[in-house]
């Protein structure tokens, strides 16, 4: 598990997981909420207890930090 980025805006962990299965996507926790999010195309796999102003503010998160998110990924499972 790599947290790529820490505490950021309204405390949002992002996390990818070193282990995990495509498509590429981040985990994204708060205070025991977590949700799992599509890089790039930005859909909700999962979605474990955040409301709609909550995801739209984790989306804008994720996509101002879109380069690093996806370059990430790319390293950590590169076959």
């Amino acid at each position: 598990m790599v947290t790529v980025l820490y505490r950021q805006r309204h405390g949002y962990d992002v996390i990818i997981h070193t282990e995990d299965h495509g498509p590429a996507h981040v985990h994204v926790i708060k205070g025991g909420n977590e949700v799992l999010i599509e890089l790039v195309t930005w859909r909700i796999i999962e979605n474990h207890r955040f409301n709609e102003r909550e995801l739209r503010r984790i989306r804008r998160l994720l996509r101002d930090n879109e380069a690093l998110l996806v370059e990430t990924w790319s390293r950590l499972h590169e076959s």
